[in-house]
């Protein structure tokens, strides 16, 4: 009997001890992933897309507008923007910055602009890791451009990357490729920029049509410009974690 109790007292000490060192490989495995930069959430979902192959976590968002409400979720530096109809619209000069992306200052991101038709006019722009102060915007813009159209980029014109140096446009681009052929106007794209270390994507309707380099700038945040006659609206705006 005394030789039973003590070996259930040992076989309940091991697991005991194995239980403990379960937690401790458990709180090492936390820390490690933290100082990765890497979420609990993130790690999971990994872990299973990896064993389906398929996508089961959606990114969580930084920022996000539908349009529904107003301009309540932007902060216009010129210009006149609109809400309406679930659509953001600018019109003729307009530069208009979202507070979210601002406030919080990320450096890598995707935005996704959703069906971005531009009506009239020479074409529209998307700051990215931008700062606007008293002295103006500093940062990136990616430029949907039909007007480059006078310079170089003939029938269409052309996609863009140029800097902003406090309130004014640096004119040399730091990519450029022409616009396709087809319709420049009242045909509805998908933007996406994708902002990653010292690299920018840009894929329109899920195509890739342009990437640059640069390391001027590490973080800021995303605005929206037009200018000349312009006319464009889009239909949702959203800023997401890196890939």
């Amino acid at each position: 009997m005394e030789r039973n109790k003590r070996v259930s007292s040992q076989r309940g000490q091991g697991l005991g001890e194995y239980a403990l060192l379960l937690v401790l490989v458990a709180i090492g495995v936390l820390l490690l992933l933290q100082l990765m930069g890497i979420s609990v959430r993130e790690a999971y979902c990994r872990t299973i897309e990896a064993i389906t192959g398929s996508p089961v976590c959606a990114p969580q968002e930084y920022c996000g507008d539908d349009f529904t409400s107003g301009m309540e979720a932007w902060r216009t530096a010129l210009g006149q923007p609109t809400s309406q109809d679930g659509k953001l619209c600018l019109q003729n000069e307009s530069r208009t910055f979202n507070n979210c992306s601002m406030e919080q200052g990320q450096g890598d991101y995707v935005i996704r602009l959703d069906d971005v038709v531009l009506d009239t006019g020479n074409g529209y722009g998307v700051f990215f890791r931008t700062t606007d102060t008293s002295d103006g915007a500093s940062g990136y813009i990616f430029q949907y451009d039909p007007g480059m159209k006078y310079h170089g980029y003939a029938p269409n014109g052309a996609y863009i990357i140029r800097r902003w140096v406090n309130g004014r446009e640096v004119w040399t681009p730091i990519a450029a490729a022409p616009l396709p052929d087809g319709s420049v106007y009242d045909t509805p794209n998908d933007i996406e920029i994708i902002v990653e270390g010292d690299t920018f994507t840009v894929n329109v309707d899920g195509q890739q049509v342009l990437q640059a380099t640069d390391s001027t700038y590490d973080s800021g945040g995303v605005g929206l410009r037009s200018w000349d006659s312009t006319q464009v609206c889009s239909g949702g705006y959203s800023l997401l974690p890196a890939p």
